[in-house]
């Protein structure tokens, strides 16, 4: 077999079959009419892969849910890259190769197919480079090894999940955050009448009623515009407007929320300059930072939120001293992916990243190292581009 010369690769082997080889498996396949039928029988989308995770066949349900046109561009690419995976262009090798593979459950269910000779499923989350659905896509890919003539092959269908992924968030994060909030409030309002003779009290409750109500309005708020911003549907309204006063605006939400308690919120010197951006967008995109932080700090600890002038840009970094795993720094902005289990917040990274780069201009990044914790940086145009 005929094979190109063998880029780098960090985890999946980046070897290719050339085209000819390609080309000659795929007509072995669709020389066999139950292979065939099989193939268009499957009621998800699928592809066959040689045992390069080469696509060599695919069914008309794929062509027509991701439109192409020329479907024999496909053949001798590999799932990654047909749809747009952020992460299929950042090594030579292609889909598969980059550290970030390793927790890709497509890849590693293919193969499991090839290595097993037999069956295997995972759920698979993938940021795209497309526009629809927010860049989010979440699969659940099943692997069924296949030996046709003198090839390996995987028959490898997947189907979308990204509905159920959203609504499994959605109740994950924003019903546990609204239930926590309304269990504030109805205890705020039990205390009211039973001290309510007491005015320092009684005021004291009023203002924990109201920044309570203001917390549940935010959350709401706050899905409404992640679902429409995943739809395209999100409109901005630019104006000139302090990074101080966001900041600070932010740092005062946060220290009075519950994820604060028995942590310190600090900022640090006020970065004195105005910008064009939406401003209430940007700060929820510094809240979710704020408080996916606050989370992840003990207690007794420290968040620290910082802004500093870049002459054309601003930058704005939220630290805690916590050092993310090697596995989460690879998944932290996909929109289903979770830390903890059940009560995992993913959604928060997720927001960010799609809020800053496709609606504010910006880039969103972020270090995670000993000793100086995790460190995430939003940096914006004083003047969007476009």
């Amino acid at each position: 077999m005929t094979l190109h010369s063998t880029p780098e690769t960090y985890f999946a082997p980046a070897e290719r079959a050339s085209h000819e080889q390609v080309v000659s498996t795929r007509s072995e396949f669709l020389a066999n009419p139950l292979a065939v039928a099989l193939l268009e029988s499957i009621p998800d989308l699928a592809l066959v892969l040689n045992r390069h995770r080469q696509v060599i066949a695919y069914n008309g349900r794929l062509l027509q849910a991701l439109g192409i046109a020329d479907p024999e561009g496909l053949l001798g690419q590999r799932p990654g890259e047909i749809v747009k995976c952020v992460h299929s262009d950042e090594m030579p090798g292609g889909c598969g190769t980059s550290s970030s593979c390793s927790v890709c459950g497509a890849v590693n269910t293919v193969l499991e197919a090839l290595d097993k000779r037999g069956n295997a499923v995972s759920e698979c989350r993938i940021r795209t480079q497309a526009e629809a659905d927010g860049g989010a896509l979440d699969l659940e890919v099943q692997g069924s090894f296949l030996a046709l003539g003198g090839s390996d092959l995987v028959i490898v269908g997947m189907r979308d999940i990204s509905a159920e992924k959203r609504r499994s968030v959605l109740e994950r994060v924003f019903f546990h955050d609204v239930l926590n909030v309304a269990s504030g409030l109805q205890a705020i309002a039990m205390l009211l009448t039973y001290d309510a003779e007491d005015p320092e009290l009684e005021e004291e409750y009023k203002r924990d009623l109201l920044r309570m109500s203001e917390q549940i309005a935010d959350e709401i708020k706050a899905q409404r515009q992640l679902l429409a911003a995943e739809h395209g549907e999100l409109d901005l309204s630019l104006v000139r407007t302090s990074v101080a006063d966001v900041v600070e605006a932010v740092a005062e939400l946060y220290r009075n929320h519950s994820v604060a308690r028995d942590r310190t919120l600090c900022v640090g010197d006020p970065c004195d300059v105005e910008i064009e951006t939406d401003p209430t967008l940007l700060r929820r995109v510094l809240g979710n930072l704020v408080k996916n932080a606050l989370e992840a700090t003990d207690e007794g600890e420290t968040v620290r939120i910082d802004a500093e002038d870049l002459d054309d840009h601003v930058a704005l970094r939220v630290n805690n001293p916590a050092v993310m795993p090697e596995d989460v720094q690879t998944q932290i902005f996909q929109r289903s992916f979770s830390t903890k289990g059940g009560s995992g917040r993913g959604i928060g990274t997720h927001s960010v990243k799609l809020l800053t780069e496709r609606y504010l201009g910006g880039e969103v990044s972020f270090v995670s190292e000993a000793p100086d914790g995790t460190t995430f940086t939003v940096e914006l145009p004083k003047t969007p581009i476009g």
